[in-house]
């Protein structure tokens, strides 16, 4: 990057769970470029995801939102649906440019951080929210912490997809196809189902707060 370069919005997300699975805006993202920064779960690090997992439960052993409780194998599912749901949306806007990270560790927080503000959550509906305004002396230190985490996460090359072509709604050949080719090959004891939960999980998530 060169000095006075203009570069576009840049939308950091650290989390241990998932994210960016709902579709942006299409007329937005078809008219500016946008990068986003993702940093979640290692969804090839089981022992991780069960520790995860565990924390998850320990807050409720109630299903969420989603009909779902938290289990290892769903936080593999979720972390995978994440980069599934990356790469389709990178295929299918094109001034939308990701940078995706596979984190070895698990954090109780969530940030989102945009060019105005960080929001600071928790994977608990119950704790209030923390937003940082980029007024605040505090924002530039929360943006080298999520930007330094990033760059000791496990990158993503979503370059390697080439010319796989997803459709709308990814087949079970593709979305293992996809996995190949990143360097990310989905565990050998999943069967048609489970990835079809990691497609529906990318392309049409529930919400897990009701």
């Amino acid at each position: 990057m060169s000095d006075g370069a203009m570069m576009p919005p840049i939308e950091p997300s650290k989390n241990s769970g998932t994210s960016f699975h709902s579709s942006p805006n299409s007329t937005n993202c078809e008219r500016r470029a946008l990068a986003v920064w993702l940093e979640i779960i290692d969804p090839t690090d089981e022992a991780l995801c069960e520790q995860y997992a565990r924390y998850r439960s320990s807050l409720s052993k109630e299903p969420d939102g989603t009909g779902e409780t938290w289990t290892s194998d769903r936080t593999r599912k979720e972390s995978f649906a994440t980069v599934l749901a990356a790469c389709w949306h990178k295929q299918n806007f094109q001034l939308l440019d990701i940078r995706l990270g596979l984190s070895g560790t698990m954090s109780t927080f969530r940030y989102d951080l945009s060019a105005s503000q960080v929001i600071i959550t928790q994977d608990d509906s119950q704790f209030p929210a923390v937003l940082i305004s980029s007024a605040s002396s505090l924002y530039d230190g929360y943006a080298t912490e999520l930007r330094m985490s990033l760059a000791q996460a496990r990158p993503v090359p979503l370059e390697a997809v080439g010319a796989l072509q997803l459709s709308p709604v990814p087949t079970e050949l593709e979305a293992r196809d996809l996995f190949e080719a990143i360097g990310i090959p989905l565990p050998r004891g999943y069967g048609s189902a489970d990835v079809e939960q990691i497609v529906s999980k990318a392309v049409n998530a529930k919400n897990p707060y009701g």
